[in-house]
């Protein structure tokens, strides 16, 4: 049976969603892009301190601070809405189970890879 047929099978065995659950989904995407955008705000604001505040007309003021902050803010919230670094979607995958109220296996749609083989001594 192809992986193909595997996956097929246990979406069919799937009940579909109530209209609650799917709500409940919509604000779990909402707010895992939200926890994305935060994450890439708060690196981009770690990789400002690494820099001098210097800008071309001197020492940065505290309305070109205040407008960097906001536009990284703005670059922050677009990135995570293009799903691009897929933060936001693993966030939702480790949370479907919870958000869903059923077994994690039920609500995930990965493949669990199979178990390491023992080491040579052990086989036979």
């Amino acid at each position: 049976m192809s992986l193909d047929k595997i996956g097929q099978d246990a979406a069919k065995q799937q009940a579909p969603l109530t209209a609650e659950q799917q709500k409940n989904l919509a604000k779990l995407h909402e707010t895992a892009q939200q926890m994305e955008s935060l994450f890439v705000n708060m690196l981009f604001s770690e990789m400002r301190k690494t820099t001098s505040g210097a800008s071309l007309t001197g020492k940065q003021s505290q309305a070109e601070e205040t407008f960097q902050s906001m536009l990284d803010e703005k670059r922050s919230d677009d990135l995570a809405k293009t799903g691009s670094l897929g933060l936001g979607k693993m966030i939702e995958q480790q949370l479907r189970a919870a958000v869903l109220g059923t077994s994690p296996n039920a609500a995930s749609n990965a493949i669990v890879p199979p178990q390491a083989a023992p080491p040579k001594e052990e086989r036979k």
